[in-house]
């Protein structure tokens, strides 16, 4: 709760219409907040109660609709005061006038909590606030709305017996602190020990409550709602300055007749309030909220190979220039550069492509014929790679790029090695956007290791960047780029920008390169990953038709 993040513009894609209860069973909903949850913690960290619900294996007849690419606040930092606000109610800081941890007020009673105005519509509910924070006191405080502030172990045991009693709430927030405390102590990103505990510590609270809700001898006749989401996500010990590291954030909602899968776009913690209502019958078309209640579009899954869509694939093995020959079907040609060459110097798989600035001049790669690629639907695509940086860069260089890098609001895509920071993404908007362009917050990189990286956009506008090293994790950061501009004239370059001219050279090694024209899935990258971590190429795994 100390740190400022860059301010960033969210989309909400998800596709929104009324959702309500089952009428034939009695609506109650418990909604879940976690500080400090990044949304990939979800998958690398010892989790299984949130997994159980991602996954759909709660109870029978409960579906999950989930997405790991949800997003904070879009016009405040990520600081918990504000992003409370928001999923307690519904409403941006544009309304709430909250922009920090500190003293300043929202006008509670225009802008009331889901919990007020659900026992506001519906006397007859019983409405439960619990939480560890003090300054969550003051969050829409009403005597009808009863307010438990405790720490979280016994917030965890209170309300599992409260759950599981005659009496329970039908409306409950309960707000956990842990994976906020774990990461301001040790560190949110990369993961530490310390982190990965206190989420743990989460998971097995939430488990508790979960077994206390079905134990409930009227369990049957009742219709819940739970929702597990998240104010902010961090960078080092802090919410971050860089963007997407803080800003991307769970979003579990589970419940009967949902669909079961992740949703497409990017739902944000601030719809919770209006989804919730929904399920209890209110409309909350009136409230003038800037959330929307979400009915998740779950798209069908599509079974592709990985060979489908790969126009360029380089494995870099052998002598240049024979070591960039195409792997892949696309009409591409990869052509060296300046100062290219391949080395045996612990290639990650084999052999790798070798880049440096030096007196024989700038390296880089030219991947001819990519200019004319035809992406699906104008701006699916995806890129994958590992990537050992020497040391720290000089001036932004390219790693991959097809725009002109002179400015970054220009059309087209790159990744490229921030100074310290290590990996960034950047693209051009289409102008239509009231971003002109769109920078995803910078992934950590351990200087002389090897990097896996990842870049894709989908057909809902999503565009997630994944890293990961040897340790396993894979980290994952997202942002709405339904305005993208992929298309330049430009070829793309590996070392370079798409005009081949940027004053400065990215200095390092690089391995299994590919380009696909079309979006890879979350499984896709995980496989590319988990295969590329035990030494197997992705030509390996794309041959055997995985």
């Amino acid at each position: 709760m100390l740190a400022v993040k860059s301010i960033a513009a969210g989309m909400a894609l998800v596709s929104i219409t009324a959702f309500a209860a089952d009428v034939s069973r009695k609506p109650k909903a418990l909604v879940i907040m976690l500080d400090g949850m990044r949304g990939d913690a979800v998958e690398n960290a010892c989790a299984p109660n949130l997994q159980m619900l991602r996954d759909g294996r709660w109870q029978p007849g409960y579906k999950c609709a989930w997405t790991l690419n949800a997003h904070t606040l879009y016009d405040a930092p990520a600081l918990s005061a504000p992003n409370h606000v928001g999923i307690a109610c519904g409403v941006t800081s544009k309304k709430s006038t909250i922009v920090n941890n500190g003293t300043s007020r929202c006008d509670f009673a225009k802008w009331p909590s889901w919990l007020v105005r659900a026992v506001s519509a519906k006397p007859e509910l019983k409405a439960l606030f619990m939480f560890s924070w003090n300054w969550d006191a003051q969050l829409s405080p009403d005597p009808r709305v009863e307010f438990v502030c405790g720490t979280d172990e016994s917030n965890a045991a209170t309300l599992s017996r409260r759950l599981a009693a005659p009496d329970a709430p039908d409306a409950t927030m309960w707000y956990i602190d842990w994976p906020d405390h774990g990461g301001h102590l040790c560190g949110y990103y990369p993961y530490t020990p310390g982190y990965l505990h206190c989420v743990h510590l989460s998971d097995k609270a939430i488990g508790g409550a979960l077994a206390a809700i079905a134990s409930r001898p009227t369990f049957d006749k009742e219709d819940w709602l739970v929702i597990v989401t998240a104010d902010h996500g961090g960078y080092g010990r802090s919410h971050g300055a860089l963007g997407g590291q803080s800003e991307t954030i769970p979003f579990l909602m589970t419940g009967r007749g949902l669909p079961q899968g992740k949703m497409n776009g990017i739902p944000h913690n601030y719809d919770v309030a209006p989804t919730v209502l929904a399920h209890f019958g209110i409309d909350a078309s009136g409230f003038e909220l800037d959330g929307k209640a979400v009915v998740p579009a779950v798209p069908a899954a599509r079974t592709r190979g990985l060979g489908d869509g790969l126009a360029v694939y380089l494995p870099f093995e052998g002598k240049t220039p024979a070591s960039l020959a195409n792997a892949a079907s696309g009409n591409v040609e990869a052509t060296p550069c300046g100062n290219v060459s391949t080395t045996e110097r612990g290639g990650f798989i084999g052999s790798s492509l070798h880049l440096e600035t030096s007196t024989n001049g700038t390296g880089s790669v030219c991947l001819k014929g990519s200019e004319n690629l035809d992406f699906e639907n104008g701006a699916e695509f995806a890129m994958a790679m590992w990537v050992r940086m020497d040391g720290a860069q000089t001036g932004d260089p390219l790693i991959v790029a097809n725009k002109d890098w002179r400015n970054g609001k220009n059309p087209g895509v790159l990744i490229t090695a921030r100074g310290k920071s290590g990996l960034t993404f950047n693209a051009g908007m289409d102008g239509q956007s009231d971003r002109p362009r769109l920078d995803v917050g910078s992934c950590y990189v351990e200087y002389g290791a090897w990097t896996f990286c990842a870049v894709t956009r989908g057909a809902d506008g999503v565009l997630s960047l994944y890293h990961g090293g040897r340790d396993g994790f894979l980290y994952r950061i997202a942002y709405g780029a339904n305005d993208i501009r992929l298309k330049t004239g430009y070829p793309f370059f590996i070392g370079q920008d798409g005009t081949g001219r940027y004053s400065y050279s990215f200095n390092g090694d690089i391995d299994d390169f590919a380009l696909w024209t079309r979006a890879l899935s979350d499984d896709d990258v995980k496989k590319i990953y988990e295969s590329g971590r035990m030494g197997i190429s992705l030509g390996d795994i794309a041959k055997a038709g995985d």
